[in-house]
């Protein structure tokens, strides 16, 4: 086998599936698919008709995955799954034990009849039809929340990326405090950052925000042309990417000055956010973290509203469980959790807490590090 860690939750999946009825997962989100075989590369996100699928079967401790020819023989190289079928998108005459197509490779996999969970906002319809066309006798359940479910719970090498992630993400941070001065643009600083996670060996995500004062009073703020001055609250929201995983952090500083208004709401955030955190541990609903932080932000800013208060972290940057009001899930020990608090002021700037944290059994440890000290002095 080509691999050398596990990032599926096996023991997870299989009660899982055992409490949904499923026999098999046919798994075709891209990120869902790095995590079952660990094969993290571009092509999984850019080419959707060219698909990549991880079938698991709960009764064999078996993974087979269906991949194109190009990626065929770097996948048996670098992932540990003991079956991978190759199949072309266009005949050649050196296709070798290359299958004619992705219909054929599933041929060769599914079984005749069984309950199989798929991820329904990720499977195309065409690919459903061939399914049917092929096996009519089998059974495909609506699996989304259930894969999510397996994919809560983080498995050693799943924390050790995010951790890998997190260092370089606070580290093209600093590089980008280390930038900052009057003057400077948000989109300067913005390229800051993105060369920092790039030199770290991590890429950049998609979802960026980072605005200077007004600009970083809309909720996904995109780095434009305002220049920074004396008093501006810098907003940002950002992540990196490592080997698929994800970090994910939010940070308010002020500008060298810090007015009464802005320490006011900042610190309604931090309060907010630090009482939710405490909260962190197995067994709590998470009901009870969005209550805390709502009830204690308003102490300080009446108006305060969030329609959740923090996410799981994994191969996407939100993911679960949220930590909602009306939420129903219980924390459970190696979940990845953010827990998050964030107030848009249009005078004042934006002003956001976000720190990462592993669920442990008697509470959490924090992964990231940021000092949340609210004034940035130039360097």
């Amino acid at each position: 086998m080509g691999g050398l860690t596990m990032l599926f939750n096996r023991p997870r999946a299989e009660r899982v599936m055992e409490r949904e009825g499923l026999d098999a997962l046919l798994l075709a989100d891209p990120r869902t698919f790095i995590y079952a075989t660990d094969f993290p590369v571009p092509s999984t996100f850019s080419f959707l008709d060219r698909p990549f699928l991880a079938l698991v079967f709960g009764d064999r401790d078996h993974t087979a995955a269906v991949v194109p020819s190009w990626d065929f023989e770097d996948m048996k190289r670098r992932s540990w799954v003991p079956e991978i079928l190759g199949y072309t998108e266009f005949a050649t005459d050196m296709d070798g034990d290359l299958l004619p197509s992705w219909k054929a490779a599933l041929d060769r996999l599914l079984p005749a009849s069984a309950r199989v969970g798929f991820e329904e906002r990720y499977l195309p319809a065409w690919i459903l039809s061939a399914i049917g066309e092929l096996r009519p006798n089998l059974r495909l359940v609506p699996a989304q929340a259930a894969i999510r479910d397996i994919r809560s719970v983080k498995t050693p090498d799943e924390i050790a990326r995010i951790r890998v992630a997190t260092t370089a993400m606070e580290e093209a941070v600093g590089d980008m405090f280390a930038a900052t001065r009057d003057g400077v643009t948000e989109t300067r600083l913005g390229r800051v950052y993105a060369a920092g996670v790039a030199a770290r060996g991590c890429e950049n995500i998609a979802n960026f925000v980072l605005g200077f004062g007004p600009g970083g009073a809309v909720s996904h703020a995109v780095p434009g042309e305002r220049k920074l001055r004396a008093g501006d609250a810098i907003r940002f929201d950002l992540g990196a990417r490592y080997q698929g995983y994800h970090a994910d952090t939010a940070v308010t500083r002020m500008w060298k000055s810090m007015s009464t208004e802005q320490e006011n709401l900042y610190l309604g955030c931090l309060d907010s956010q630090r009482a939710a955190a405490e909260l962190l541990r197995a067994g709590r609903p998470v009901r009870e973290l969005y209550d805390a932080a709502i009830r204690v932000a308003r102490k300080r800013i009446p108006t305060f509203r969030m329609e959740h208060v923090g996410h799981g972290l994994g191969v996407e940057h939100h993911e679960s469980p949220p930590l909602i009001g009306g939420g129903e899930a219980v924390l459970e020990a190696d979940m990845v959790i953010n827990v998050e608090t964030l107030f848009l002021d249009p005078e004042h700037g934006g002003f956001a807490i976000e720190d990462t944290y592993l669920v442990t059994e008697t509470g959490a440890q924090q992964i990231t590090g940021f000092d949340r000290q609210p004034v940035l002095e130039p360097v």
